[in-house]
C-alpha cells in the first residue's frame, strides 16, 4: 500500500504577499521578503515583514535544517522516519522529544475530543486507498472492508513513554492531523528565537508571529467567505475536497473514526488557536462533529474560534473564552 503522497492542498491562501528586493520609493517596514519550499509534503511560505535580508537568509537556513529534522520524526512521507519505523516494527525504543511530544499532543486531543481526533485512523485510510486501487471504479469499500479496519482504529491501545513508543500489532498510526501545525510551531519558536516579530508562516497551516511591520494584519484568503485577519495565533483549515479518494470522489481522507467513513458535515471548517498543532488537530476532529458537538467540544478549549461552512453555504461560527488576533 502506498504511502500517503503530498496531494493535500490548502483550503485558504496568503493574500497580497511581497516578493523579497529592494523596492525604490518604498520603506523597508513596508517590504516583504518571502520563501517557497516544500514541508511534510505540502507547499511552504515563510513571508517576512520589514526584515534585512541578511538576518532573513540565516533564518532561512536554519528553518530548512530544522523542517529537514522534523520530518526525519513526523514524515509518512519518508520511509526511514521514526512514525514508519514504528509502524513498520510496532514498536520505536528511545523516540525523540519530537515524535514523543507529537504523540502525546495526539493523544491528549484525542481524549479531550471523545476520539472523534484519533491517530491510528491510519487503518482506514489504507482502507480506502488499497480498495480504489483494486476497484477505481467501484464505489464505496464494503461494511466487512471498513470494520475490519475500524477494529484498529483505537487511540487508547497506543502507549507513549519516555524510552518506548507502542502500538497495537494491528495498528499504524499518523501524525498528518497536526503534524504541519506542529512543524510550523516548532519553526515560529525558532523565527522569535532569531528576533522576528513580524512573519507569517504558511507550512500547510497558517501562523502570525505579530502583525506585518507597519502594523497591518496578514489578510487569510477562503473561498466563498470574507478573508481572516490575522496578526497573532494560528489558522488551520480541513476540507474534503482537499484529497478525494476514488475516481469518483466517492471519498475524501477525513475520517469520522466512529463509523469510519469519510465525514460529511462540514464544507470546510477552520479554527483559531494560539498554537498550530492544537488548530490543525482541532480543525480535523471537528471536520467530522455535528455543531451540538462543536459547540461542546470548543468549551473544553479555551481561546479557541471555529468557523465552519455547511454545504448550504452558511457560515456558523463558534468561540470560547477571549479570542485575540483573529477577525473578520
Amino acid at each position: 500500500m502506498p504511502l500517503e503522497g503530498p496531494t493535500r492542498r490548502r483550503a485558504i491562501a496568503i493574500l497580497a504577499a511581497t516578493t523579497a528586493g529592494s523596492i525604490s520609493g518604498i520603506s523597508r517596514a513596508a517590504v516583504a521578503m518571502e520563501w517557497r519550499g516544500l514541508a511534510m509534503g505540502t507547499d511552504a511560505c515563510i513571508v517576512f515583514s520589514g526584515a534585512e535580508p541578511e538576518r532573513v537568509g540565516a533564518a532561512i537556513a536554519a528553518t530548512v535544517a530544522e523542517i529537514e529534522r522534523l520530518e526525519r520524526s513526523l514524515s509518512l512521507f519518508r520511509s526511514d522516519s521514526e512514525i514508519c519505523r514504528l509502524n513498520q516494527r510496532r514498536s520505536l525504543q528511545f523516540p525523540t522529544n519530537d515524535m514523543r511530544g507529537a504523540l502525546e499532543l495526539a493523544l491528549s486531543i484525542a481524549r479531550a475530543t471523545d476520539g472523534l481526533f484519533d491517530p491510528t485512523v491510519q487503518a482506514l485510510w489504507e482502507a480506502h486507498v488499497d480498495w480504489f486501487a483494486a476497484f477505481p471504479a467501484a464505489g464505496l469499500p464494503p461494511e466487512g472492508v471498513i470494520a475490519a479496519a475500524r477494529s484498529a482504529v483505537d487511540w487508547r491501545r497506543v502507549v507513549a513513554a519516555a524510552d518506548l513508543i507502542r502500538i497495537g500489532r494491528d495498528q499504524r498510526i499518523t501524525l498528518n492531523g497536526l503534524g504541519q501545525g506542529y512543524v510550523t510551531d516548532r519553526i515560529a519558536d525558532l523565527l522569535r528565537q532569531h528576533g522576528f516579530r513580524h512573519v507569517l508562516l504558511d507550512l500547510g497551516e497558517q501562523r502570525a508571529l505579530g502583525p506585518r511591520a507597519e502594523g497591518g494584519s496578514w489578510e487569510i484568503a477562503r473561498a466563498g467567505a470574507p478573508p481572516l485577519r490575522l496578526s497573532s495565533g494560528a489558522l488551520a483549515t480541513s476540507a474534503g475536497s482537499g484529497c478525494i479518494l476514488g475516481a469518483a470522489g466517492a471519498a475524501h481522507h477525513l475520517f469520522d473514526p466512529r463509523t469510519g467513513r469519510s465525514a460529511r458535515s462540514w464544507r470546510r471548517l477552520t479554527v483559531h488557536h494560539r498554537s498550530a498543532a492544537v488548530a490543525d488537530a482541532l480543525s480535523t476532529a471537528l471536520y467530522a462533529a455535528s455543531p451540538a458537538e462543536i459547540a461542546a467540544l470548543v468549551a473544553r478549549f479555551p481561546g479557541v474560534a471555529v468557523w465552519g461552512t455547511d454545504w448550504g453555504g452558511r457560515e456558523h461560527r463558534w468561540s470560547s473564552g477571549v479570542i485575540e488576533g483573529v477577525s473578520l
